[in-house]
C-alpha cells in the first residue's frame, strides 16, 4: 500500500478512492435504513397531506349538505328548489376535480405502495 501511495501523491486518495466505490454500492441494510430515513423524512408531508385533504373535504361536504338541507327547505318555501340546484352545481364545477384529486392521491399513494411492494416480493 505504501508503494501504490507513494505513486499517486498519498494513501488517503486511495483510502477516499475506495470509499467512493463502497458507498456506490448498496447493500440490502444499507438500501433498508435509506428507506426508513426517507419515511422519517416524508412524515411532515403526510400530516399535510392529511391537513389539506381534511380542509377540502371539510368544505366540499358541507355544501352537499348545505344543498341538502336546501332541497329540503323548498317543501315549505318556493324558489328554495333552484336555489339549491345552482348551489350543487357550483360546488361540481368548482370544488369537484380538486376534491377528487386530493383525495385520489392520498388514498392512491398507499394504495400503489402496497401493490409495488407486492409485485417486488414475488
Amino acid at each position: 500500500m505504501n508503494i501504490i501511495g507513494k505513486l499517486l501523491g498519498s494513501e488517503k486518495v486511495i483510502e477516499s478512492a475506495a470509499n467512493g466505490i463502497d458507498k456506490m454500492f448498496f447493500t440490502k441494510e444499507e438500501k433498508s435504513e435509506n428507506w426508513i430515513k426517507t419515511l422519517k423524512a416524508y412524515e411532515p408531508f403526510k400530516l399535510a397531506q392529511r391537513l389539506l385533504a381534511l380542509i377540502v373535504t371539510s368544505v366540499y361536504l358541507f355544501v352537499w349538505l348545505l344543498s341538502a338541507i336546501m332541497i329540503v327547505l323548498s317543501y315549505w318555501f318556493s324558489g328554495m328548489l333552484e336555489l339549491s340546484k345552482m348551489l350543487a352545481v357550483f360546488n361540481n364545477d368548482t370544488l369537484s376535480l380538486p376534491f377528487a384529486l386530493i383525495i385520489g392521491f392520498y388514498f392512491a399513494s398507499g394504495a400503489a405502495e402496497g401493490i409495488i411492494n407486492k409485485i417486488k416480493s414475488k
